[in-house]
């Protein structure tokens, strides 16, 4: 008790809090490029949202009929369950009717959808009573897969779906907080009302967002849906970025990477002719992206015998080591494959389950998953180039265990994002590309001059510091020196050790390794305390290493998550660094890491 109580008097000179406080020491000069991507702990999108209930039993309540007949699970819909619902028009009646749900609305913008397609009549009307408090229609041909008649309220689209469906859709603006239906109905004709009292459609997958644009589909039972998620945001230059878990919106401090390259073009434009299609189809623009914005596109296999992927050919060099990320989300199908579309050019390839977030295969090199919100998940994929040869950069769709070659339904795939390909032996955060790669440059954060010598003592002193790190074999922790290479103290990871280095006018003074191992993305705790013909050294509590000879060099600045004389970086985040203007004792130091 009397060493804490002792050491608890002691308050540092300087204390980098970055996890806590989320900003700089005005004292810290940061630079960096280039925008950079990061998460915020705080900003969230909407994602996935269904307003309608029971979404695909267009028979069942809240959903009430007019002039018409409906029947649940009727016919095969467009993912192949047996969950169509007919709508047929009422014997006797010659007013074209509907099936709809009343719906309170606020003055903002909505967007209704339904799958549908003939079964006796060739036309799919839309209407609402919400958006100016009267009725409003707008016509489908599902027959011929176009719009019809439109009221000048609504935007109208129609989209080609499977088993003979088109999904059709309005959007629309309400001005007023109003209650009204939202109504599914039937037409023999064009900006016709007048039907002959037989026959019908069938209808599934009803949807209603509040949003300017259509979503992938999501079906409800017997409560509505609105999912959120957390967003992946974009750093301006020369901004630093404060990261955060995002799916448990832990703060985990200043974020330090080394630059790299996104050799990866049109990143999130999967649609583009760059990326090639092997028995499959791209839905562009269909779900809501890791970054907020409607940019996720869907995978979709074909009826075909084969390989169902999309990938886009890369040159690799023989003896570079090449990390590849993509984000996905399971939709019909729940496993892919991600790597090399030959193995045998660059090791690297996984089978990733996007249910439960797990690699489930590792066919060659080495890979990781990560969970970010919502069903997204960012896979990592990292192993060498054998060969200088040339092989796609592919995602595959995997039937089960690791089946890559079946036939397709024509319907089933997966949502992906954000694909990237970097030299280097471990992932980096996002970096988007269009027709061109991109870079993202080096975090840089110093401290130099009288910003460093207001709270640095030459003769005396102890750094702590509490960091994580993707690269436990090369991170940079700090180093203080004066510019040159010369004169310098290094605190840095090895062989997944902490050490030290510590140099005075070009001669070596001290060098050596804590006791204790630190696995990638494990936070740990280290300390460096100095002293002439005293310097001691730790991680997480453990034993303490000491030299009893040396002398400390001259030094005016201070490297923060990197090394000042090189290109040498911490590729992690940073929660705090203090710095204490005396050697404290080793028990000390065991409980200030403790």
């Amino acid at each position: 008790m009397a060493i804490q109580s002792n050491f608890q008097a002691i308050k540092p000179s300087l204390n980098l809090d970055f996890a806590n406080t989320k900003k700089l020491d005005s004292r810290v000069t940061f630079t960096r490029a280039s925008t950079a991507t990061y998460y915020d702990g705080v900003t969230t999108a909407k994602a996935e949202e269904n307003l309608f209930r029971q979404s695909q039993a267009l028979a069942t309540s809240p959903w009430s009929q007019l002039r018409v007949a409906a029947t649940n699970n009727d016919d095969t819909a467009p993912d192949g369950t047996n969950t169509a619902t007919s709508i047929a028009q009422s014997a006797g009646q010659t007013n074209a009717g509907q099936s709809q749900q009343t719906y309170v609305t606020a003055p903002l913008t909505y967007t209704a959808s339904v799958f549908a397609k003939p079964d006796g009549k060739n036309f799919l009307r839309f209407l609402e009573t919400v958006s100016d408090g009267t009725g409003r229609n707008t016509w489908f041909d599902i027959q011929n897969g176009t719009i019809g008649t439109t009221y000048a309220g609504h935007t109208a689209t129609i989209t080609a779906s499977t088993n003979g469906f088109y999904r059709c859709t309005i959007t629309f603006t309400v001005n007023a907080v109003r209650t009204g239906s939202i109504g599914i109905g039937l037409a023999d004709t064009d900006n016709s009302m007048v039907v002959v009292d037989s026959g019908g459609i069938l209808a599934w997958g009803a949807q209603l967002e509040q949003r300017d644009a259509v979503t992938a589909y999501t079906p409800t039972t017997t409560q509505t849906i609105t999912n959120y998620i957390p967003v992946l945001l974009t750093a301006a230059n020369n901004v630093p970025r404060f990261d955060h878990n995002p799916t448990t919106d832990e703060s985990l401090g200043l974020l330090v990477e080394e630059q790299r390259t996104n050799l990866q073009v049109y990143s999130a434009e999967f649609d583009n002719a760059a990326w090639s299609k092997t028995n499959s189809s791209i839905t562009s623009n269909i779900i809501v992206a890791p970054d907020g914005t409607l940019t996720g596109d869907k995978l979709v296999e074909d009826t075909a015998t084969g390989e169902h992927s999309v990938g886009d050919s890369f040159s690799f060099t023989s003896g570079t080591t090449y990390t590849g990320t993509i984000y996905a989300k399971k939709a019909e199908r729940t496993l892919c494959r991600f790597g090399a579309g030959n193995t045998a050019v660059w090791a690297a390839g996984v089978i990733v389950d996007l249910s439960s977030g797990t690699i489930t295969n590792i066919f060659a090199g080495s890979g990781t998953v990560t969970d970010v919100g919502n069903g997204w998940y960012r896979i990592s994929i990292t192993g060498e180039a054998l060969l200088t040869l040339s092989t796609n950069f592919t995602m595959r769709l995997v039937s089960s265990g690791t089946t890559i070659s079946y036939t397709g339904d024509g319907y089933s795939g997966i949502y992906i994002w954000g694909a990237q390909l970097e030299a280097g032996a471990f992932p980096t955060s996002y970096i988007a590309t269009g027709a061109a790669t991109a870079t993202r440059s080096a975090d840089a954060a110093s401290m130099i001059g009288p910003n460093f010598s207001s709270w640095f003592n030459q003769g005396e002193g102890t750094f702590f510091a509490e960091f994580a790190t993707a690269t436990p074999t090369t991170a940079r922790i700090l180093q203080i020196g004066d510019g040159t290479g010369n004169n310098r103290v290094d605190n840095f990871m090895a062989a997944n050790q902490f050490a030290v280095f510590v140099q005075a006018s070009g001669s070596t003074q001290v060098t050596g390794s804590a006791t204790g191992i630190l696995a990638a993305n494990v936070f740990g705790k280290v300390s460096f305390a100095y002293k002439t013909n005293d310097f001691a050294w730790l991680l997480n509590a453990g034993a303490v290493s000491t030299d009893a000879s040396g002398v400390v060099p001259t030094v005016d600045q201070i490297g923060i998550g990197r090394r000042l004389d090189s290109g040498t970086f911490l590729n992690g985040t940073i929660r705090r660094i203090s710095y204490y203007p005396l050697r404290l004792t080793n028990a000390q130091l065991q409980a200030l890491t403790g």
